[in-house]
């Protein structure tokens, strides 16, 4: 019986994320915030089914009572995480919100099922989070001089990366900084000074001298990236730049050269570096390597192409033979247990999330907001095709994560921060929205007043 129930759960969890994703565009290409209750609830209900039928299959497979426990303290924070949102932000994109809450949930049960231990250490990070996610739309409102602040965000991040070059190696590249017990990776948080800092530049002028100044400081980000052969975030700190460039200037020629610049770099440090060389050899033929370098996205593959559509079933298949999992290679974990279906429509919420994201961006009437949010939105939706891209072998690894799924204490903070700025510059549009439509009214008034008294007079 239980082993018919396990087998019924591939198809549930395949047909609920697939619903998800239907009622995410759904909601997405309606306008009307009154239309969209409905889809609010059903993205409700089917976050907490997918969520109590992963901890339900995990308990009955561990037959360790610590997941039953584990399990209603996030069903605790995740009522309290929606709950709270909707109550101080009652105007924030709640698309956005449902759908950071999925991603989080599917990130729960996946780690949980790799390592419990990892589960709840990532789990205290994102309540930590979460506090500070509450305060930064808050913030954003209250501190309008957020955008003069540029080399402030240039300097703090330029000495964070610079710090990271003294610290330890994770997989050939400097990545964390360690403090005491604790270690963190910089760059997740630096990416968000970097767009701060080219969007409060750009803010001030777009003039050849400026855009000179910006592009020299924008590409010592990304050489110290280099030189930490951090070569995920390196690309990242590069596309997001050249987008906030065009979106800023509005020259194609700007946005040519700097690519051009950047297919020229790309050759450079693969003659520079061994570490790069070695990806770009494992991706072209992962097969020759396969017990040495190539083991790891060898077993992405095979993890990939073995769940097939609907999957093993949780704790059925062997994610945990893919060398880090939990990291870099998440998609590929969840497609083995939960199929392709599930992991393309996992997919298809990142790339929604994406959607929303350049729609708020292009409703910010002020540069600095419409620039950050862009170079935001470009920075996760990067970080997403990497990660995607390197499982399936479409691009060589890089090394990054998956946002909000994978694990990564300082990858789910800075992504709970992004979220919070995007969601603060959508309170803000939306208050000027209604400030607008009540100028509106008291003019029409007015005009009924004045018509009136005409009439009177007469």
């Amino acid at each position: 019986m239980q082993s018919v129930f396990i087998e019924l759960t591939k198809y549930i969890f395949a047909f609920l994320m697939a619903f998800y994703v239907l009622s995410a565009y759904r909601g997405a290409i309606i306008h009307k915030e009154e239309k969209r209750k409905g889809i609010y609830v059903q993205q409700y209900i089917i976050i907490f089914a997918i969520h109590f039928l992963g901890y339900y299959v995990l308990y009955i497979m561990k037959q360790d009572v610590k997941y039953i426990g584990f399990y209603f303290v996030q069903l605790i924070y995740l009522i309290i995480f929606i709950a709270f949102y909707y109550i101080l932000y009652p105007k924030a994109s709640r698309l956005l919100v449902n759908n950071m809450c999925m991603l989080m949930a599917v990130g729960f049960i996946m780690i949980a099922r790799l390592n419990f231990d990892k589960c709840v250490k990532q789990f205290v990070i994102a309540v930590l989070g979460t506090v500070i996610m509450f305060m930064v739309p808050w913030l954003l409102k209250t501190v309008k001089s957020f955008r003069n602040f540029g080399w402030i965000y240039c300097i703090t991040g330029l000495v964070l990366l610079c710090a990271v070059l003294l610290g330890s190696k994770v997989y050939g590249a400097n990545l964390t900084l360690s403090i005491g017990a604790f270690s963190v990776q910089p760059a997740e948080f630096v990416k968000i000074l970097y767009v701060m800092f080219v969007a409060s530049m750009f803010n001030k002028s777009t003039t050849f001298k400026q855009t000179c100044i910006v592009t020299a400081f924008a590409a010592l980000h990304v050489i110290i990236l280099v030189l930490s052969t951090d070569l995920g975030a390196a690309l990242i700190f590069f596309l997001v730049y050249i987008a906030m460039l065009y979106i800023a200037t509005r020259k194609l020629v700007y946005a040519g050269a700097g690519l051009i610049a950047g297919a020229g770099a790309s050759v450079i440090a693969y003659k520079l570096f061994a570490h790069v060389r070695a990806r770009v050899i494992v991706w072209r033929n992962p097969w020759e390597y396969i017990d040495t370098s190539g083991y790891q996205i060898c077993q992405s593959l095979f993890a990939i192409g073995m769940g097939s559509w609907f999957g093993y079933g949780l704790c059925q298949g062997m994610p945990d033979k893919i060398p880090v999992a939990e990291k870099d290679f998440m998609f590929s974990a969840i497609s083995e247990e939960f199929g392709l279906i599930f992991s393309i429509a996992l997919f298809l919420v990142c790339l929604n999330n994406l959607i929303l994201m350049m729609n708020i961006a292009s409703r910010c009437k002020t540069l600095f907001y419409r620039l950050v949010a862009v170079g935001l939105g470009v920075t996760y939706g990067v970080q997403v095709f990497l990660t995607v891209g390197g499982a399936i072998k479409f691009i060589p690894m890089t090394g990054v994560t998956l946002p909000f799924v994978s694990y990564g204490g300082s990858s789910i903070l800075s992504s709970l921060i992004m979220f919070a700025l995007i969601n603060g510059m959508y309170t803000m549009r939306q208050d000027e929205g209604d400030r607008k439509d009540g100028r509106k009214r008291k003019a029409g008034q007015t005009k009924k007043k004045q018509k009136g008294t005409e009439r009177y007079s007469r």
